[in-house]
Order: structure tokens, then C-alpha cells, then sequence
């Protein structure tokens, strides 16, 4: 039997590949094992089925994440964006004086001057404007 203490799973290549590469196998293999648990029943019960793939095999919740774990960090920036969009908390982590800087490219958010406000029927075209309505045409 090989001795596997220090290369663990990459024992299997040998002196192949090189020490760096077999190094982000062990890493990739062992994210990929450890027991997650699941988002909806919170149980350690995430498996892979495929890649991308992840089941909770208690109460059968399949879902997609990444090749190798369930949440990376994208997804997890993605989902804490989104979530402060639905609460409309975008700058609660930031008291700086440079908000108005980004509230210009944020539509839907109240300022103190003015209530910034992005509907179809509150959007009119004014008679200085060079952008012709389609009725002026």
C-alpha cells in the first residue's frame, strides 16, 4: 500500500504532473468532499450528482452551484446584491460623502433633495428635449 499521509488523494499520480498542480487537486477534492449543508432543511446532507449539480439527499432538494462546491463566492455576491436590492439597503455598510456619486446610476432610490422615481408613466419628454415621441413623428 502507498503511503498518502502528505499528497492524500493525489497520491494516485505519482510523481506526475508536478507538486503545484497535484497541491489544487488535493485542494479542489477535499472542498468537493467536505460535508455542506443543505438551504432549505440545513441538514449535512449535500452530495454532487453531476458537475454543477448538487442533491440533498434528505429532503431531495436539487439545485445548481459551482463544479466543485455548492456556493461560490460569485454566487454568494450575487444573492447579497440581489437581497439588498429587494430591501433597497444599498449603501448600509457605507457613511461616506461620496453617496451621491453612486446614487446617479441607481434608479428607484430616495435621496434627500429629491425622490428619484423610474415609471413608464411618470417618464415625459419635455419640449426642450431633441429625442422625438413616436406620436411627433
Amino acid at each position: 500500500m502507498a503511503r498518502t499521509k502528505k499528497v492524500g488523494s493525489t497520491g494516485r499520480f505519482g510523481p506526475r504532473y508536478g507538486a503545484k498542480l497535484r497541491r489544487r487537486v488535493l485542494d479542489i477534492e477535499k472542498k468537493r468532499n467536505e460535508p455542506t449543508r443543505c438551504p432549505s432543511c440545513a441538514t449535512r446532507a449535500l452530495k454532487r450528482q453531476a458537475v454543477g449539480l448538487w442533491k440533498c439527499s434528505k429532503c431531495d432538494l436539487l439545485f445548481a452551484g459551482g463544479a466543485y462546491v455548492p456556493f461560490t463566492d460569485a454566487g454568494k455576491a450575487a444573492k447579497r446584491a440581489i437581497s439588498q436590492r429587494i430591501a433597497g439597503d444599498f449603501l448600509a455598510l457605507r457613511d461616506d460623502e461620496d453617496v451621491e456619486d453612486v446614487l446617479d446610476f441607481l434608479p428607484n432610490i430616495e435621496t434627500e433633495e429629491e425622490e428619484v422615481v423610474l415609471d413608464a408613466e411618470t417618464i415625459v419628454a419635455s419640449e426642450d428635449d431633441d429625442i422625438p415621441l413616436d406620436d411627433e413623428e
